[in-house]
């Protein structure tokens, strides 16, 4: 009996370090995926992606094996993590919300991955603000406010959704500082336009 046992728990240890493992790489694939889109760079940021798929691909055996890990926190961050990346890279790249089916990931990674992906378009808002392109600011800050409008629909408490008013107040917050800057941005347009126009009228 005490061989079965230890056998049983040493093979426990195995597996929570290699669910540790590969949620650390997850992670780190996913911000450094997320870190090439907004520089640009497609092709590091599916490649970066493709690691972290892989690595994923690990966790969702182990829960397999092993199902009282489905909500484990090591097992929640790294899906929340990866679902932020292929999200914001939908988004910026082809405008288009992925769903949880189309990711493979659980509803509350993914609910907290769309949170966390509104402060990275607030970030490829402000890039788009300073490179003076305010028209697709303008859809990035769209993007946000879909974003916001489907977290408010999950008003649930939190042994159910974890988190969630905190994730929505954070969400509404930056979508309506990234709103007023972009209500600068286009004024200020409209008045270098004017002065534009002035200028040429005089000539």
């Amino acid at each position: 009996m005490l061989e079965r046992m230890r056998k049983h728990f040493d093979a426990q240890g195995e597996l929570r370090e290699r669910v540790l493992d590969a949620s650390r790489e997850v992670i780190r694939a996913s911000a450094r995926a997320i870190a090439a889109t907004h520089r640009g760079d497609r092709s590091s940021a599916d490649e970066l992606l493709t690691n972290a798929r892989d690595a994923l691909a690990t966790l969702t055996e182990a829960v397999k094996a092993e199902p009282h890990l489905a909500d484990s926190g090591i097992i929640l961050s790294a899906y929340q993590e990866y679902g932020e990346a292929m999200v914001v890279q939908a988004l910026i790249r082809d405008g288009k919300l992925l769903t949880p089916e189309e990711l493979s990931i659980p509803y509350k990674p993914y609910l907290a991955a769309l949170a966390d992906a509104a402060g990275e378009l607030r970030r490829h808002t402000l890039d788009l603000i300073r490179a003076d392109e305010v028209d697709r600011a303008e859809q990035a800050l769209k993007f946000m406010e879909e974003i916001f409008e489907l977290l408010m629909e999950f008003d649930y408490p939190d042994a159910i959704l974890p988190g969630m008013k905190r994730r929505q107040d954070m969400v509404r917050r930056v979508l309506e500082k990234t709103r007023g800057d972009l209500t600068i941005a286009l004024r200020q347009q409209r008045l270098e336009r004017a002065l534009e126009r002035v200028k040429w009228e005089k000539k």
